[in-house]
């Protein structure tokens, strides 16, 4: 098989031993080829979302990503950011495998000091005079009043029969999945915004206000003012059976609304329109589901027509990936599934109530706009 030659071995090619191992090789390849066909077909068929760029790219400094770009597009080497500042190798392969851009201290500790994570929130759209310091925040209540209210049976919270429709087909489903979020003015012995939760006084009150109001309208709703009892991590998990069922017993369901209030405060929380306090409305998208972008485009939709009936009461449209919270928030059910904040904790029933009716009034608006003449004359 092997022969030295002046000093070289060579290798007999027509042996039975190297002939099965190039059929082994070959045979290993093709597989290898197939498993990579197999793997591209199933991934084609997820459609390409723009997502998938800007988790890659997300954490890149604006200098890197003009210098990496300007590879296959020349002009952008050009540019200022670029000519002037051009990062060395080991900057770009330390970005690239530790995700820290050393000029900006949030991609270090963003994760690690409370606060810093805020900024890693996408505002999509921005409400009258918003900027970082008013996006939403989710905070749980202290770990002994969780526990309180778990246990407290006492006085089951008894859900309300959803009130009598004028006409039409129900097409709105409210619930709360943190159902004990409230209001500290609504709340006797406490002021403290960490124990602004009650089991029996709190956010459901406000989404039940928001059903009646539809129902006025026209628009058909399911209101689910219950709890759940669980604990705060596995809040989503409940509320997501809640909606699956509701959906399946009612295939006309189409307006999936969680119905939230920030833990912000008065300041970023409160609007004045015509002289009358309103809880300010934000809107949460998360992007862990295939069709995030449908439910991100139907709250651009609302914020435009709150900003059209009510300017200043909508503060926006922000985006959270699953490593900025759950990310998915049960929109993965409907392609019009939100998640909205109404208020803070120092807000009141009754600007609340003001607001929910401002959503009613602007989701009515856009359904029934979408809806054919027939159609509305029915109520449908």
């Amino acid at each position: 098989m092997r022969k030295r030659v002046r000093g070289f071995k060579t290798l007999n090619m027509s042996a039975p031993r190297v002939r099965q191992l190039f059929v082994a090789l070959i045979l290993g390849t093709a597989i290898m080829f197939v498993l990579t066909g197999l793997f591209a077909m199933v991934q084609a068929k997820r459609s390409a979302q723009s997502e998938d760029i800007s988790r890659i790219t997300a954490r890149f400094s604006t200098e890197t990503l003009l210098y990496l770009m300007g590879g296959e597009v020349p002009y952008l080497s050009t540019m200022k950011e670029v000519a002037t500042k051009k990062p060395s190798i080991s900057r770009l392969a330390f970005e690239v495998v530790t995700s820290v851009d050393p000029k900006d201290p949030r991609s270090l500790f963003g994760s690690e000091l409370p606060g810093f994570a805020l900024f890693d929130t996408q505002i999509v759209v921005a409400g009258k005079d918003v900027d970082y310091t008013d996006v939403p925040i989710e905070s749980a209540p202290p770990s002994d009043l969780e526990k309180k209210m778990t246990k407290d049976k006492k006085k089951p919270q008894k859900e309300d029969p959803p009130p009598r429709r004028t006409s039409g087909k129900e097409r709105v489903f409210i619930y709360h999945t943190h159902f004990t979020e409230s209001y500290l003015p609504e709340l006797k012995n406490t002021d403290h915004p960490r124990s602004a939760y009650d089991r029996h006084n709190n956010i459901t009150k406000v989404g039940k206000h928001m059903g009646e109001t539809l129902e006025r309208y026209g628009l058909g709703t399911q209101v689910y003012s219950g709890g759940y009892d669980v604990g705060w991590n596995q809040l989503y998990r409940a509320s997501r059976a809640k909606v699956v069922s509701a959906m399946k017993a009612n295939k006309d369901l189409t307006y999936i609304i969680d119905v939230h209030r920030d833990s912000q405060h008065r300041a970023k929380t409160t609007t004045n329109i015509q002289g009358k306090k309103y809880s300010r409305i934000a809107f949460v998208i998360g992007t862990g589901n295939p069709h995030w972008e449908d439910n991100e485009r139907f709250a651009r939709q609302l914020h435009k027509k709150l900003d059209e009936l009510y300017p200043g009461l909508s503060k926006g449209v922000f985006r959270k990936t699953p490593m900025m919270g759950n990310g998915e928030y049960n929109q993965s059910l409907s392609k019009k599934g939100i998640l909205v904040e109404i208020g803070g904790v120092d807000n009141t029933f009754e600007e609340s109530y003001r607001s929910a009716d401002a959503l009613a009034r602007s989701l009515a608006d856009i359904h029934f706009d979408a809806t054919p003449v027939n159609a509305k004359a029915s109520g449908k």
